[in-house]
């Protein structure tokens, strides 16, 4: 065999389009090493640390034991008794009639026409009582308690629910016959001696592999059909219920009001009953020489000013509402004694050098090479077996019809593998 026909080793446990009946062996050809020396790090480059203590000193400081505080002093409030004037009955008017001025003249004209004469009515005053408040009406908020009593009811402690109750599926089984292995070409190990090897290449043999063409297998499988598919059947479980007792507010609380009736006081008042007025008196007319008395000023009011009276009254009066002061209570100090820390605890480091030392080692300088070197020796006649097969199966049984390994599957009522639910598997063995 020449060089030619090498085919590099890519990793796998058989060379790239080989054909059916070619055997194949892979050489190896060992690494070449060489001896070089270097220097070694054996211990790294490190540091330690010293410690140094700590310096402490005791110093002497005040300390408060009683902070400093504030005491309330309640003022009360100053009252002084005051006098005022009261107004008892308000000012008022008294109207007084002036009489006309007249004078007599003399003059041919009707004597006496058709006319009116004036009377005036003066107005009439009287002196009234009244009540007047002196404190108005008031109210009182008066809280009504809310009433409560003991009541007893059902309490639902667990709510109606339902329980699912699963109904299996019913099946039958039926025989088939279904390919095991399909025809197909297969690597497997030889024994090949006829191979050119290099002494000089150091090169050794490996394993020899022979593309080998295997048969098909047939085998009688059982399945099992869907009849009636599972279901499920719900059961309804009752609620139940406590008695519990509980308070209720029969009557919340409320408020009511008591009236204060209002203060009154009585105060005596002039008043006009009837306010001044005239009447007019027809004269009838009279056609003469006579003497006319003409008014010079006609008649006319003035009022009188009653002035108004007042009474003094006494009152209290607040000159200086009630208040509060705050006393200082200064606090309270006591000297102590302590430690304090006037250098902190703190470290040295000190560097420890590395440490070296020479060391021989083998350096390769030549990596190993494989390749597929084909061989002048026969392949193998193929044997039908299914150890490599991937068939549908789970667990082997034993039946009495027949002396081969079949294999049981579950399908639906339409012949489709899986499409109900997860498929079951059985291998058995017939005697």
């Amino acid at each position: 065999m020449g060089a030619m026909e090498d085919v590099p080793y890519n990793g796998g446990d058989h060379p790239e389009n080989a054909k059916p009946g070619d055997v194949w062996c892979l050489i190896t050809t060992p690494p070449t090493y060489k001896t070089i020396s270097e220097q070694v790090m054996c211990q790294p480059a490190s540091c330690r640390y010293e410690a140094i203590p700590a310096v402490y000193e005791k110093r002497t400081e005040q300390v408060c034991c009683k902070p400093e505080s504030k005491r309330c002093i309640e003022i009360p409030a100053e009252y002084e008794t005051r006098t005022e004037q009261v107004c008892c009955k308000p000012e008022g008017k008294r109207c007084i009639d002036i009489p006309a001025v007249y004078e007599t003249r003399t003059e041919q004209v009707c004597c006496k026409p058709e006319g009116k004469r004036c009377i005036d009515i003066p107005a009439v005053y009287e002196t009234v009582c009244e009540q007047v408040c002196c404190k108005p009406e008031g109210k009182r908020c008066i809280e009504i308690p809310a009433e409560y009593e003991t009541r007893t009811e059902q309490v639902c402690c667990r709510p109606e629910s339902t329980r699912c109750i699963p109904i299996p599926a019913v099946y039958k089984t039926e025989s088939y016959d279904v390919e095991k292995c399909p025809s197909r070409t297969e690597w497997q190990n030889v024994d090949c001696d006829k191979i050119n090897v290099s002494v000089d290449g150091k090169e050794h043999k490996g394993k020899c592999v022979a593309l080998i063409t295997i048969p098909a297998t047939f085998e009688t499988r059982c399945k099992q059909v869907c009849v009636t598919p599972c279901s499920t059947r719900t059961e309804v479980i009752p609620a139940e219920f406590k008695t519990v007792e509980k308070r209720v507010c029969v009557k919340p609380c409320s408020q009511t009001y008591e009236v204060i009736p209002a203060e009154f006081k009585t105060v005596e008042k002039r008043i006009c009953a009837k306010p001044c007025s005239q009447t007019f008196e027809v004269i009838p007319a009279e056609f003469r020489t006579v003497e006319k008395r003409i008014c010079v000023k006609p008649c006319s009011q003035t009022f009188e000013v009653i002035p108004a009276e007042f009474k003094t009254v006494e009152k209290r009066v607040c000159v200086k509402p009630c208040s509060q002061t705050f006393e200082v209570i200064p606090a309270e100090f006591k000297t102590v004694e302590k430690q304090i820390c006037t250098c902190e605890e703190s470290k040295r480091r000190i560097e420890i050098p590395a440490v070296f030392e020479t060391r021989t080692k083998e350096v390769c300088v030549g990596n190993e090479h494989k390749v597929w070197r084909l061989s002048a020796c026969s392949a193998p006649v193929g044997v039908a077996s299914c150890n490599k097969c991937e068939v549908k199966e789970e667990k082997c049984n034993t039946c009495n019809t027949c002396s081969v390994e079949q294999t049981q599957y579950m399908y639906d009522s339409n012949y489709n593998d899986g499409a109900t639910q997860h498929i079951r598997a059985r291998r058995f063995n017939h005697d």
